[in-house]
């Protein structure tokens, strides 16, 4: 597993705000996972990290941040 976050640059829909405003993990079949930060925290599935990308990249103003290191579940997670 990889560990990701959200770092909006940009917040061009006035909502979620700039900086770290999410944290994902991408799992071993590619698949996505990524929980929202803000006041409404919502969690989002997709099929892969490109289509987090497209759908809230906003053209470059949101980037994906990848953890340095690859997790491999139980103790380590729970680090995290």
């Amino acid at each position: 597993m990889r560990a990701f976050q959200l770092h909006r640059d940009t917040d061009v829909t006035g909502f979620s705000g700039v900086g770290v405003v999410a944290d994902g993990v991408v799992w071993p079949d590619g698949t996505v996972s990524m929980r929202w930060r803000g006041l409404i925290r919502t969690t989002v599935e997709a099929s892969c990290l490109a289509d987090i990308e497209a759908v809230h990249g906003h053209d470059g103003a949101t980037r994906v941040v990848m953890a340095g290191t690859e997790l491999s579940g139980g103790a380590v997670w729970t680090a995290v």
